[in-house]
C-alpha cells in the first residue's frame, strides 16, 4: 500500500474534523496552524498545500482572519449560495434580536429597485458600521444586484479633515494645476467606486462643498473632478454613509434628504445579555485559532466580560478579549500548559469593576452563566462543563491543603515552618468548605453523588454526639460531613493522606469531642474495611466543635461599616453599596462637622457592637479622628475591628461582595488595602532619581520567581542592559504583602526604573510594562522609552522647553491621536502657569512624571479609554478644592485646543502630581 500524500493527509484532516464538527453541531472547519500541529508539518508548507487546494476547488475558505478551511458535500454544494451566505448579514450575531430591523433596512436598501438606496448608518464608535457596510456589499453580490467583480471602496472623511481641498480630491479626483502639488491628472475614489458601492465613513468630517458635490452626483450621477472646467464625469455608485454623530446638527439638511434609508446600530449596552454572551464567545473562539490552543475561562472572568462598561463598543470588547488571551497565553507558554487558562487576575482592573452591575441583570445573567461552569473556547466552537461536581466538593478541602502545602515547600520553607502556617490555615479551608453548603440541599440529591451507607453512618453519628455533647447540628454540617467522609474514604482507599496539622491542638483543647468522633471512625473501618487515621478522626471532630462551626446563624460574617464626615454622606453610601450588592452587610456612620470628637468616639462606641455579626467590623473611614477610632473601640469593646483610613463607593463596594461571599475579615482588609493603598505608601518613595544609586528593573510574576526569572533573561536580551548600568531583578508576587516589604526595602537603596509582569501590583507611582505588551512588542518599544526619559535627563534642573522637546521625542512613535508637535508648545506654557500660580519650582522627577502622564493622558481621552480613577478623590476635593479649581482654569487651554474634558478623578492625580501629595 502505497503511502499517502500531504496533499492526501490535509484533505482527509480536513474532511474528518469537518464531519466532527457537524456531528457535534459546532462550526466547521480548520485553520492551517490547527492542520499543522496535527500533521507535524511546518506551517508555510502546511499553507501552500491548502492555497493549492483551493484553487483546485477541493476545499473552501472562508474571508477573514483566521482563514478557515472546509469541504463541501454535494449538498452542500447544491446549496452554495446559502453556505457563502453563512458569515453575512442573517448570520450576525443579534440578526433576531437588537439587529433585526437594521438587517431588514439593509436588505430594502439594496433590492429596492432599480439600483438600490444610498445609505446612512448610525452608531457610536466599535458598533460595527464598517463590517455592517462590507456584509451589505455582500448581500448585493450575493443577490446579483452587483456584479461579483464590483468594488467597493472605503474612505475615512477624517483623514484629510483638516485640508478640505485635498479630501475632495481624494474623492473626486483633480486636474493638473487645480491645486498646489497636483502635477497630474488624478483619479478619485468616486470613479474607483464606479459601478460598486462607496463607504464614506466619519462623514460628518465632509465640508459642506464636499456635501453639496456628493448629492449632485446622488441626483444625477454625476461629478467633476476639481479643477474640471469642461464635462461632468458620470459613475454609477451605491454609496452607504456611517456617523457618530448627530446627523441632524452635523450634516447639511440637502444631504441627508437624498440618503432615504437610515439605519441605526444599537451600542453593545443596549444589545441582550445573549448577544454579548455570542460576542465574547466568538471572540475567544478568534483566539483560539490564532494560537492553535484552547482557551478555559472561569465563570467569574465571563461574567466581568458581560457586565464591564465596554465604551468602546465590540470593537472595545474584542481588543480587550484580545489583551487579556495575550497575557494569558505568555504565562502559558512560560509554564508548557497545553493550554490557555484565563482567570480573574488577568482582567484590567476597569474591567473587574463590571460586577457592581451584577444586581442589574442578575435574572437574565443567571440564566446564560452558573457560577460552577468553567467555559472552555477552541476553534470548533464552545464547550461548556461544570468547574466541579458536586461529588467533588469534598475534595477541594484536601486540595487546598495539599496545594498550600505544596506552594510552602517551593517556596524552600522548612518542615517546622510549614506545620506552623498550616495549622493557622486549616481553620480557613475548613471554613470556606462549610461555607459552600445551604439548607436546601435534600437526602436525595445527597444519595446521587454519596453513598447511602455513608448518610445512614453520619446521620446516626451526629444523633450520638448530639446526645452526648447536648447540642444540635445545622444541616450543613450534616451534608458537609457526608461529603467530607465519602471523600476521605476514597483517599485512604488510594492511601491519599493528608495531615492535619492542627491534630495535637485538637486532642488538647477538645478531648471529649475527639472521643466521640472516634465513634463515627469505628463504623467506617467496619463498614468498609479500612483504617481511618488519627489524623482524619481530627478532622471529623473540626465538625462539630463549636470553635470551628458555630451554630449562629448569623456568626462569623463580616460587616463593613462607612464613617465620614457630613451629616449623610457615610449612610448614603452605604445604602448605594447595599441597593447595588443585594445585600444589607453595609452600615453607615455620619459625623456632622459640628459634632465633637469625643461624641463622635461615644456614639460609634455604641454603635459597632449592635451591629456586628460574629465576622468583626471593617471600618472604612474618610479621614481625621474617624480614622483612628478604630482600634481604639475595638481594645474597650472586645469586637474585632480593621480600619481602612480611605473610603470610595468602588472600594465599599469590592468589601461588601467579598463580606457576603463569607470571606474572614483579615483576608478582605489585606485584599483592600493592597489594591489601592499602595500608591499612597510608596509615592514619595519614587520621587527622586539619586545619581548615587543603582538603578534597578524588576520583573514580576504570580507563579514565582522562576517565570520572573524568564522576563529578566528577555529584558537583558534585548535591551544589552549591561551597557545601560540597570540590574534587573526577578521577583515573586505569590505573597503580596511580602513583595510590598520587599519592594519598599529596594526603593530605599536602589532607584526603580520600572517593573515588568504579568500582573499589575499597581505602585501607583513607578511605570509599569505588562508582560503581554513587552511580548507583543518586539522591539520593546514602551520600556526603551521609559528607561530614555529616566536617565537620560540629567538629575540637574533644564527649562521645561528642553525637558518637554525630550519627552516628545521619546514619544513621537507611540502616539497616534493628535500632533505632538502642537501639544508641546501647549504642555511648555501649561507646565510654566503652574509654577507661576502655585509659587513653586517643580523639580526634574516631578516635571517628567507629570509631563509623561499628559503626554499618556490625551491620547487615553481622545481615545475614549477608560481614565484613571483617583481613590482619594472625595477627600481631595474637600481639602483642595480652591487649588482644584485652579488648576482646571490653567489647563482650559489644553481643553478647548483639543475638545476635551479633563475630569475630577484626572485632576486630582495631575494635582497630587504637582504637589505630592
Amino acid at each position: 500500500m502505497s503511502k499517502k500524500s500531504n496533499e492526501e493527509l490535509i484533505l482527509e484532516v480536513i474532511t474528518e474534523t469537518c464531519k466532527k464538527q457537524k456531528n457535534k453541531g459546532y462550526e466547521i472547519g480548520c485553520t492551517t496552524n490547527y492542520i499543522a500541529d496535527k500533521l507535524d508539518m511546518q506551517r508555510a508548507n502546511v499553507s501552500s498545500i491548502l492555497n493549492k487546494l483551493y484553487k483546485e476547488e477541493k476545499i473552501v475558505k472562508t474571508k477573514g482572519k483566521p482563514v478557515i478551511y472546509l469541504v463541501e458535500s454535494k449538498i452542500e454544494k447544491a446549496e452554495k449560495r446559502e453556505l457563502q451566505e453563512s458569515s453575512g448579514l442573517d448570520f450576525l450575531i443579534g440578526s433576531s434580536e437588537s439587529l433585526l430591523k437594521p438587517i431588514q433596512q439593509a436588505k430594502a436598501a439594496i433590492l429596492y429597485p432599480p439600483k438600490g438606496l444610498h445609505t446612512l448608518l448610525l452608531g457610536a464608535t466599535g458598533v460595527g458600521k464598517t463590517m455592517f457596510a462590507e456584509l451589505m456589499y455582500k448581500f448585493a453580490i450575493d443577490n446579483e444586484v452587483l456584479m461579483e467583480n464590483s468594488p467597493f471602496v472605503s474612505f475615512n472623511c477624517a483623514d484629510y479633515s483638516n485640508n478640505p481641498q485635498l479630501l475632495l480630491a481624494q474623492l473626486f479626483g483633480a486636474k493638473k494645476g487645480s491645486y498646489t502639488g497636483a502635477n497630474e491628472d488624478k483619479e478619485g475614489l468616486v470613479q474607483k467606486a464606479n459601478k460598486g458601492i462607496l463607504f464614506l465613513d466619519e462623514v460628518h468630517r465632509l465640508p459642506p462643498e464636499g456635501q453639496e458635490m456628493f448629492f449632485y452626483l446622488m441626483d444625477k450621477g454625476q461629478y467633476k473632478p476639481l479643477g474640471e472646467t469642461g464635462e461632468y464625469n458620470k459613475a454609477d455608485v451605491i454609496i452607504i454613509c456611517a456617523t457618530t454623530e448627530n446627523k441632524d446638527s452635523s450634516l447639511l439638511s440637502t444631504f441627508t434628504r437624498r440618503i432615504p434609508m437610515v439605519i441605526s446600530l444599537p451600542s453593545l449596552r443596549d444589545r441582550t445579555m445573549k448577544e454579548r454572551f455570542s460576542l465574547l464567545s466568538e471572540f475567544f473562539k478568534i483566539e483560539a485559532g490564532k494560537t492553535s490552543k484552547d482557551i478555559k475561562v472561569t465563570s467569574e472572568v465571563i461574567k466581568n466580560l458581560m457586565l464591564y462598561n465596554c465604551v468602546g463598543n465590540i470593537g472595545q470588547l474584542k481588543n480587550d478579549i484580545q489583551l487579556v488571551c495575550a497575557n494569558a497565553f505568555l504565562k502559558c507558554v512560560v509554564n508548557g500548559s497545553n493550554y490557555i487558562n484565563v482567570d480573574i487576575d488577568e482582567l484590567p482592573e476597569y474591567i473587574k469593576k463590571g460586577i457592581i452591575n451584577y444586581k442589574l441583570h442578575k435574572k437574565e445573567l443567571d440564566e446564560i452563566i452558573s457560577d460552577s461552569f468553567m467555559f472552555h473556547f477552541t476553534i470548533e466552537g464552545s464547550k461548556n462543563k461544570r468547574e466541579q461536581e458536586d461529588s467533588s466538593i469534598a475534595n477541594t478541602f484536601y486540595d487546598s491543603l495539599e496545594e498550600r502545602i505544596s506552594t510552602l515547600k517551593a517556596r524552600g520553607l522548612t518542615e517546622d515552618d510549614i506545620n506552623l502556617i498550616m495549622s493557622m490555615d486549616i481553620e480557613k479551608y475548613f471554613k470556606k468548605f462549610i461555607y459552600k453548603f445551604n439548607e436546601n440541599i435534600n437526602k436525595e440529591e445527597l444519595s446521587k453523588v454519596v453513598d447511602e451507607k455513608v448518610i445512614e453512618l453520619v446521620e446516626d453519628f451526629l444523633n450520638h454526639a448530639g446526645k452526648e455533647l447536648k447540642k444540635v447540628f445545622p444541616q450543613k454540617i450534616f451534608y458537609g460531613l457526608c461529603l467530607h467522609v465519602g471523600s476521605s474514604i476514597e483517599r485512604i482507599r488510594l492511601n491519599k493522606f493528608v495531615e492535619n496539622h492542627k491534630i495535637k491542638e485538637i486532642i488538647e483543647k477538645y478531648p471529649k469531642e475527639f472521643s466521640v468522633s472516634n465513634y463515627l471512625a469505628d463504623a467506617l473501618e467496619k463498614e468498609y474495611s479500612i483504617l481511618v487515621p488519627k489524623d482524619e478522626i481530627g478532622f471529623i471532630t473540626m465538625f462539630i466543635t463549636d470553635e470551628f462551626v458555630s451554630q449562629k446563624e448569623n456568626n462569623d460574617v463580616v460587616v463593613i461599616l462607612i464613617a465620614m464626615h457630613g451629616n449623610s454622606t457615610a449612610s448614603s453610601m452605604a445604602d448605594v453599596v447595599n441597593k447595588l450588592i443585594g445585600e444589607e452587610n453595609t452600615f453607615g456612620f455620619d459625623m456632622p462637622l459640628e459634632k465633637s470628637t469625643k461624641t463622635a468616639y461615644e456614639e460609634l462606641k455604641e454603635y459597632i457592637p449592635s451591629i456586628n455579626k460574629g465576622g468583626g467590623v471593617l471600618m472604612l473611614a474618610d479621614m481625621g479622628s474617624l480614622s483612628m477610632f478604630g482600634e481604639l473601640i475595638s481594645q474597650e469593646t472586645g469586637v474585632k475591628i480593621k480600619s481602612i483610613d480611605m473610603v470610595t463607593t468602588l472600594i465599599a463596594l469590592e468589601a461588601s461582595r467579598k463580606a457576603a461571599m463569607g470571606t474572614d475579615i483579615d483576608d478582605i482588609y489585606n485584599e483592600v488595602i493592597h489594591k489601592n493603598l499602595f500608591n499612597i505608601y510608596y509615592s514619595n518613595d519614587y520621587t527622586k532619581l539619586d545619581k548615587s544609586k543603582e538603578n534597578v528593573i524588576i520583573t514580576m510574576c504570580l507563579t514565582g520567581e522562576g517565570s520572573a526569572m524568564k522576563l529578566k533573561n528577555m529584558v537583558e536580551e534585548q535591551l544589552y542592559i549591561d551597557d545601560k548600568n540597570i540590574q534587573v531583578i526577578p521577583m515573586s508576587i505569590s505573597d503580596k504583602e511580602d513583595m510590598h516589604i520587599r519592594v519598599k526595602r529596594i526603593l530605599k537603596e536602589k532607584n526603580i526604573i520600572a517593573i515588568i509582569g504579568t500582573v499589575n501590583p499597581e505602585l501607583h507611582a513607578i511605570p509599569f510594562v505588562s508582560a503581554s505588551e513587552l511580548f507583543l512588542d518586539k522591539d520593546f518599544t514602551k520600556l526603551k522609552s521609559i528607561i530614555n526619559v529616566r536617565k537620560d535627563i540629567s538629575s540637574n534642573r533644564q527649562s521645561i522647553e528642553e525637558i518637554c522637546n525630550k519627552i516628545i521625542e521619546n514619544f513621537k512613535d507611540d502616539i497616534k491621536l493628535y500632533d505632538l508637535n502642537t501639544f508641546r508648545d501647549i504642555l511648555v506654557d501649561s507646565l510654566k502657569r503652574i509654577e507661576e500660580v502655585y509659587s513653586i519650582e517643580m523639580d526634574l522627577d516631578t516635571l517628567v512624571g507629570l509631563s509623561m502622564h499628559m503626554v499618556c493622558a490625551l491620547e487615553r481621552i481622545l481615545g475614549r479609554e477608560e481614565g484613571v480613577t483617583f481613590s482619594r478623590k472625595e477627600s481631595f476635593k474637600t481639602l483642595y478644592a480652591k487649588d482644584l479649581e485652579k488648576l482646571k482654569y490653567l489647563l482650559r487651554n489644553i481643553e478647548e485646543k483639543f475638545e476635551i474634558i479633563i475630569n475630577e478623578d484626572e485632576l486630582c492625580y495631575i494635582y497630587s502630581l504637582i504637589k505630592r501629595v
